[in-house]
């Protein structure tokens, strides 16, 4: 299968260093992508009528001026919209949002740093109209002795979700992704995947509601990297993690920090603005390192 995305979801058994460790999900096969265009990025999107996916291509965004993160937050905002329209879930929610991910290393900080500045909503401002979201920061295993999938399954039940949003940090098929697409589905994810070790898969398929997922490529396999330096077929660097058993070596950005920093400002400004109904530039200025 070629992989056309970065998604958890879209993964080969060869990711995987023996068959027991196949998550329960069975890899989703899509389409050719057919490309388009939303704010002035260029965006890929396909189905494979178990669920879809859109690349929002935009660049190093955390380099560029405000007027284009702005952009970039209306284009996402649209497409969280179209999503949420698309699952059937009613403009009030509840909508469930999770930070995915280890807040305490920046390559993986993307969910909870996201989620931090999303708005949740208390019964007052509910009786005032204002549509319900709950927020949490899910850490990891190993931290809070808890599967990351069942946390959120328990917490979407007992919140009575109508949606579950995640966001999470993804691994990037080559170098060039790293950092410069943004991507949204509703296929769900598999937290932990690409490291060869999951706390179960958060879709549909699992959870009691559908899955709304958003994600950004913070990290790249050093054996990808290699392929490419290579012409796609050379032999692999010590620690790649290409050699059988091996625990496979991740490589990212220097400025990682800034970038994680901008995409979860923008993340969680366009999520406001679909959730809560806030225009983007509505729900705080944009600071000039954003």
């Amino acid at each position: 299968m070629h992989r056309a995305s970065d998604l958890f979801m879209e993964y080969e058994p060869a990711d995987f260093r023996s068959p027991g460790e196949l998550e329960a999900g069975r890899p989703l096969r899509f389409p050719d992508p057919s490309p388009t265009s939303l704010e002035g990025f260029s965006v890929s999107a396909a189905d494979s009528g178990e669920g879809g996916y859109h690349s929002l291509f935009c660049g190093s965004l955390w380099l560029e001026p405000p007027g284009v993160r702005r952009r970039f937050i209306r284009a996402l905002t649209r497409l969280l919209v179209q999503y949420r329209r698309r699952m059937g879930a009613p403009r009030s929610g509840p909508f469930l949002v999770c930070g995915v991910g280890n807040e305490n290393a920046a390559a993986d900080s993307l969910g909870p740093r996201a989620v931090s500045g999303v708005l949740a909503t208390d019964p007052l401002m509910r009786e005032a109209g204002i549509p319900a979201v709950c927020t949490v920061r899910t850490g990891v295993p190993r931290h809070t002795g808890i599967d990351t999938a069942e946390l959120i399954g328990a917490l979407a039940e007992r919140t009575g979700a109508a949606l579950i949003v995640t966001v999470d940090a993804l691994c990037a098929k080559t170098g060039a992704r790293l950092g410069t697409v943004a991507q949204i589905t509703d296929c769900g994810l598999i937290p932990g995947s690409a490291l060869r070790h999951s706390s179960g898969e958060i879709s549909s398929r699992t959870m009691p509601c559908p899955v709304l997922s958003v994600g950004v490529p913070t990290v790249v396999r050093a054996s990808a990297l290699n392929r490419e330096e290579d012409g796609g077929g050379g032999a692999s660097v010590p620690g790649s993690g290409a050699e059988a058993g091996e625990q496979p070596l991740f490589v990212t950005r220097a400025d990682t920090d800034a970038m994680v920093a901008c995409y979860a400002s923008l993340i969680a400004r366009a999520l406001n603005a679909a959730f809560t109904g806030n225009p983007p530039e509505d729900v705080m200025d944009l600071p000039s390192g954003a």
